[in-house]
């Protein structure tokens, strides 16, 4: 018990130190390896990844299932008022990922495509390289 506590307080100071760094970096399309080196909270890489890959996925900036798919569905809890004041939450589904808005990516054949594979900026590759990836298709908008 003592273990997943320290491991989830560990995680946390982590976010709360870095996250938001980490995020404008990489909106500023720094490589993930510039971004270890310049943090003002020195971190390791792998929980720079992870915040990276979660705002990715969270954001539907990467989609693991076909755009239009409810397995892309993401929902919010709202908090609503009822009659005399009573008090309740409500599952609200958010907008729904557009077709248009993204594009396959199969990350096997990009890694075994070497001349598309070389025509990538550092930041590309190294998204590809250090992302939890599967050699598999992908949708997204607007990284690679």
């Amino acid at each position: 018990m003592g273990e997943q506590f320290n491991k989830t307080l560990s995680n946390f100071v982590k976010d709360f130190a870095c996250r938001n760094e980490v995020i404008a970096k990489f909106k500023n399309r720094k490589p993930i390896s510039e971004i270890v080196k310049e943090l003002t909270f020195p971190i390791s890489e792998e929980p720079v990844v992870a915040m990276i890959w979660d705002y990715l996925i969270e954001n539907n900036i990467i989609l693991l299932h076909e755009p239009g798919s409810d397995k892309n569905l993401q929902y919010d809890i709202v908090k609503k008022d009822g009659e005399l004041g009573k008090t309740y939450f409500e599952k609200v589904k958010k907008s729904s990922p557009e077709k248009n808005d993204y594009k396959k990516i199969n990350i096997k054949e990009l890694k075994e495509d070497k001349g598309c594979y070389e025509r990538l900026d550092a930041f590309e590759k190294e998204l590809i390289e250090k992302m939890p990836f599967k050699d598999e298709v992908y949708y997204c908008k607007s990284i690679i």
